[in-house]
């Protein structure tokens, strides 16, 4: 395993275990490739997106961390 795949098995498997609080992730999406994360994002109450969910798609490269996600 590359360095740059188990630093995001490490970032994923933190935000699996504590995710900010609205954020989900669900390691099944991202087993067939580690490189692509999809993350579903709750609307803060009280404002325009509340009871809304969103679904966020992160593709990471060789260069993670030194190049951002797309």
């Amino acid at each position: 395993m590359d360095a740059y795949q188990r630093r995001l098995a490490k970032e994923l498997s933190q935000l699996v275990n504590e995710p900010p609080v609205g954020v989900s992730i669900s390691e099944e999406n991202t087993a067939p490739d580690l490189r692509v994360w999809q993350i579903t994002v709750e609307g803060a109450t009280n404002t325009l997106y509340e009871g809304e969910k969103f679904t966020l798609q992160f593709r990471f490269d060789e260069q993670y961390p030194f190049t951002s996600p797309e």
